[in-house]
């Protein structure tokens, strides 16, 4: 079977490969691979920046789509042919999160999609919404669902003000779902030639970061003072001091991503003890909440934002593209 392999802690280390041909064992079901996407944790494993400790080699990319091509015994419900996607958490099923389900996760430690076939326990699988494009389709398991679980955890009523950075795919979903909830999106970019697509995607506002450092200052002025009642926090690092700046009283924020570092110095307890905030370390959910959420896709009729799109063959170069962030949305890599 033709694979990509992460063998070390650097991109050259990405090797393309032949493996065995996966077959499925009992409850398991393969899937031929249509489309896979890439988060920025594959990047920042594929870079030795995250969990270093993660035993290699391993196949990368935590999200894809495809067909099943084989049933493994006693698999019911699921027919040869479907189209479904997995769910990157294999063994969180339903109810809280258990740090055990931290060495069920596809994409490390558990081979990933960026290979012809997976083999998945038909436990750990969804169909795939069928307005979507595999392309489309691919980018939901893993963004897709955070940012929901996200939105979820905050429990923000129509009409609340959320903040969201950025133009990745975890943004960019945040942002399509708190417009189709009636929400009051602010959206932030260091490009301002986005900031005129964020504002056609729903944003109500736009703060470019580069023109307005001090983002709470902008935040509350575009809020009367009051500041967000929850925000989707993708960068950590210093910025995170600002975000407690630009936080209602009572506010929810869910830590979702760690762009720019996970280290923040400074009076973090300060301020959330005196406006009472909300925090929330959010990384996707269970596969009952994966239903809930493509339930709510479909009846929405959300489109991920797909960016750049890549050949089997540019693998390398999909996972690699996360530095350059210069597309809006999610690279994906196509299959043939």
């Amino acid at each position: 079977m033709d694979a990509f392999q992460l063998q070390g802690h650097d991109l050259d280390s990405l090797r393309r490969v032949e493996l065995p041909e996966p077959r499925p064992g009992p409850g398991e079901v393969r899937i031929r691979v249509a489309a896979a996407s890439v988060n920025y944790r594959d990047y920042a494993l594929a870079t030795g920046r995250y969990q270093p400790e993660l035993p290699r080699p391993f196949v990368p990319l935590s999200d894809g789509v495809g067909r099943i091509d084989a049933l493994g015994e006693g698999v019911e419900g699921y027919a040869l042919g479907e189209r479904v996607i997995g769910h990157y958490t294999t063994k969180w099923i339903d109810g809280p999160f258990q740090s055990a389900n931290h060495a069920s996760k596809l994409g490390g430690p558990l081979d990933g999609w960026l290979a012809r076939q997976i083999v998945l326990p038909a436990s750990a699988i969804a169909r795939a919404p069928e307005f979507l494009d595999d392309a489309a389709a691919s980018t939901l398991p893993v963004s897709g669902l955070t940012a929901w679980a996200a939105l979820q955890r905050m429990a923000l009523p129509a009409g609340a003000s959320v903040l969201v950075q950025g133009t990745g795919s975890v943004s960019l979903m945040a942002l399509q779902l708190a417009v189709a909830r009636g929400l009051d999106v602010i959206a932030t970019t260091g490009d301002a030639g986005k900031a005129d697509w964020l504002r056609s995607m729903g944003a109500r506002a736009v703060i470019d970061y580069k023109q307005r450092p001090d983002l709470s200052a902008a935040v509350r002025e575009l809020t009367g003072g009051r500041g967000v009642d929850g925000i989707v926090d993708v960068v950590g690092g210093p910025q995170f001091l600002d975000l407690l700046g630009a936080a209602a009283d009572n506010a929810h924020i869910a830590v979702i991503g760690f762009l720019h570092s996970m280290q923040v110095d400074g009076n973090l307890i300060g301020p959330i003890m005196a406006r009472q905030l909300n925090i929330h370390g959010v990384s996707v959910g269970s596969l009952r909440d994966l239903q809930a959420f493509l339930a709510e896709v479909d009846v929405r009729r959300i489109v991920p934002i797909v960016g750049a799109r890549f050949s089997f063959e540019q693998g390398a170069r999909a996972i690699a593209s996360i530095a350059q962030q210069r597309q809006v949305g999610k690279p994906v890599v196509i299959f043939d």
